[in-house]
């Protein structure tokens, strides 16, 4: 049976992404899923060659039959978005604000409006050396990020059937939002990567409780440690509190970002090596 992990962080620049990268590459065989559609980083981190490309459609959009239309503006007072106007010949016109309810259509005396696809984004199926990587891009301003984040998540489990592959290892978004949600729905583990800082300590306890609601067991990595030894008291004592465990500590260091600008995650710095090895085996259970 395939294993699911989400790595998350409360917050933007924890270094999540750097981490989980480090960690797939060190996997002999993996799925991985970067969840974080609106700002997709890891496949910088990750060598892999592209085998295809999907158009992803979220939400209809109302599209007007200007043949059919009468201009009656019966749109107009339903439309409870300000996304339709009327220009100075009559003309009715849809707006880029649409949200896709089909009020307008379902007013329209004559069926003049009709709901379209509309295109949010394209997804990918990656190849890597040790498996597949899955990643899609939102087109900015985009709604409806969950269904594709569920979209990508769904094409990762059917590979990993189709080809036996024990994980699927899952790059979340930063934060709480309905993106985490998405990215957490149904996994069997979340791994929290946690800024050693006081905003590092706030927005990992608003993680947890959301990561407790779900019922998943959490573990915690403490990510550019050393500048206080009571912040990292505070987090290994919340981490208690919220049921996870911390297993890994990375000290804060220069060289990690002078390695990443090189496109060299953790897993590829000798000193680094034996703790992103330790973490996968305690994520693994092997």
């Amino acid at each position: 049976m395939t294993r699911q992990i989400s790595i998350l962080s409360g917050k933007g620049g924890a270094g999540k992404t750097s981490v989980t990268a480090s960690i797939i590459k060190m996997m002999d065989s993996v799925v991985a899923v970067d969840a974080d559609v609106n700002a997709s980083n890891l496949p910088i981190l990750l060598p892999y060659t592209r085998q295809s490309t999907t158009a992803y459609f979220g939400m209809d959009i109302a599209q007007v039959d200007h043949d059919q239309c009468t201009g009656c503006g019966a749109c107009l007072t339903a439309c409870q978005f300000d996304a339709i106007s009327q220009n100075e010949e009559g003309r009715i016109l849809i707006d880029s604000d649409c949200e896709g309810c089909a009020t307008c259509a379902f007013v329209c005396p004559v069926n003049a409006i009709n709901m379209v696809k509309r295109k949010g984004g394209d997804w990918y199926v990656s190849c890597m050396d040790n498996g597949y990587l899955i990643h899609a891009d939102l087109i900015p301003g985009e709604d409806n990020s969950g269904k594709l984040i569920t979209k990508i998540r769904s094409e990762a489990s059917a590979i990993a059937k189709e080809q036996d592959i024990a994980y699927i290892v899952i790059d979340g978004p930063p934060g709480t939002s309905c993106q985490a949600i998405s990215s957490i729905t149904g996994v069997d583990l979340v791994l929290a990567v946690v800024e050693e800082s006081l905003s590092g300590i706030s927005d990992y306890r608003r993680l947890a409780e959301l990561i407790q609601k779900f019922s998943i067991p959490h573990f915690v990595l403490l990510n550019k440690a050393g500048f206080s030894a009571e912040v990292e008291n505070k987090i290994i004592l919340s981490a208690d509190e919220f049921g996870g465990k911390v297993i890994g500590r990375i000290p804060f260091d220069h060289n990690i970002p002078q390695a990443l600008q090189n496109l060299k995650s953790l897993a590829d710095m000798d000193e680094y090596k034996s703790i992103i090895g330790e973490i996968l085996k305690q994520i693994t259970g092997n």
